[in-house]
């Protein structure tokens, strides 16, 4: 099946509303333009073309189409002890999760429910969410993942699993003959390869700390992961970022001191298109980075944290990856929009606001497909569509 990639095509993604200027909190260098699309009383949660979720006051959760601007409430927890903690949008409904409420003592409750034309099921007690994968028909939970269409679970070993195009998943779990982990492929059938085995043979864990691969990402044929290492004679504890081509050829990113603090997938590496945006730590100047690979291999960098932040403690993480390279990153307390093609950035917002990108699938002239993507930028209740 073909497809074809439009970048930035906004005008069918617009509602029929007046659309104002964005420019609260903007800053003196921006050269985008912001348009108001969607205001709310309350908090937005996820959106896609023609769909906003969002919760008022923690405590009810509603459905907004943005075509004809109904509404539908999904959950009404007012009364109870549980809160929304969070919610995605899926192919044809809504996944979202409850937690108490933070003031009640333990056991701690995780309940995470599938709601779809007003039918509300169960789908893990005791887990969490964290995304909707395979054009929103895979959920992705803490402990394991649960296919929306079959309703068949699936167990990733140690790590969250991510998929390829086949459908096959990608995980990380304990290898023979230590309990170092491996990275595997789970095929449709119920097949497994081991794609990659620990780097250190001789322990699988050093100062209580497991080695080996965890956090893997793909954008359907290429797959991004960490290793945690030892390396100089077992002396140095290090985080090695890798990628994986489909041809199964691997090329090493960076590598990172173990103490450079949180490195996990979707905050401090994303992949997208065979492009991949990471944060290093550069010895040379003692700072955090951002860099953008192509899928030919060139490296840009992209942003470097100010000298005077503790490269330990700063505060960066990626929040988004376009199919053009183009990154949306915050540090401390604003939000980057950087176009890798122009290399500049084209957009910096007051943090919480986020910079988010969303595309949708549209049939073309026989089995080819369109593909229409578009930024926007996210704030705690509002929505606005962005042009650069």
């Amino acid at each position: 099946m073909k497809r074809r990639w439009i970048p930035f095509v906004f005008a069918f993604l617009l509602p029929l509303m007046v659309l104002l200027p964005y420019k609260a909190a903007a800053d003196v260098n921006d050269q985008a333009t912001k348009l108001l699309l969607h205001k709310f009383n309350g908090t937005i949660l996820d959106f896609d073309a023609s769909r906003i979720i969002w919760k008022a006051n923690d405590k009810v959760l509603w459905l907004y189409n943005r075509t004809d601007g109904s509404q539908i409430k999904v959950y009404d927890g007012t009364g109870s002890t549980f809160i929304i903690s969070a919610a995605k949008l899926s192919a044809q409904g809504i996944v979202y999760d409850l937690n108490n409420e933070p003031w009640m003592d333990i056991p701690y409750v995780s309940l995470v429910y599938s709601w779809k034309n007003g039918q509300t099921v169960k789908i893990a007690n005791d887990d969490s969410l964290y995304d909707i994968r395979r054009n929103g028909n895979i959920v992705r939970l803490g402990l394991h993942t649960v296919d929306l269409t079959t309703g068949q679970t699936r167990v990733p070993g140690f790590d969250r699993a991510d998929f390829l195009a086949d459908g096959s998943m990608i995980y990380t779990a304990p290898s023979a003959p230590g309990s170092a982990f491996s990275l595997y492929q789970s095929f449709p059938d119920g097949t497994v390869d081991m794609l990659a085995s620990p780097s250190n043979k001789l322990a699988s864990k050093w100062y209580g700390s497991t080695l080996g691969y965890y956090g893997p990402l793909s954008d359907g044929k290429n797959i991004v992961y960490r290793e945690l290492m030892v390396k100089n004679n077992y002396s140095e504890m290090v985080w090695a970022l890798r990628l994986r081509n489909a041809d199964q050829t691997v090329t090493t990113l960076s590598v990172n001191p173990n103490i450079i603090g949180r490195y996990y997938p979707n905050e401090s590496y994303r992949i997208n298109n065979g492009w991949v945006a990471y944060i290093e730590y550069d010895k040379e100047i003692k700072r955090k980075v951002v860099n953008v690979r192509s899928p030919e291999g060139t490296v840009k960098r992209v942003f470097e944290s100010p000298f005077w932040w503790s490269w330990r403690y700063a505060p960066l993480s990626i929040d988004e990856l376009g199919p053009d390279g183009t990154v949306a990153f915050t540090f401390n307390d604003k939000t980057y929009l950087y176009y890798t093609k122009a290399n500049k950035t084209v957009s910096i917002q007051r943090s919480p606001a986020m910079f988010q990108y969303r595309e949708q699938v549209l049939g073309g002239p026989g089995d080819s497909e369109y593909r229409v993507g578009a930024w926007y930028l996210q704030a705690k209740d509002s929505l606005y569509a962005v042009r650069f």
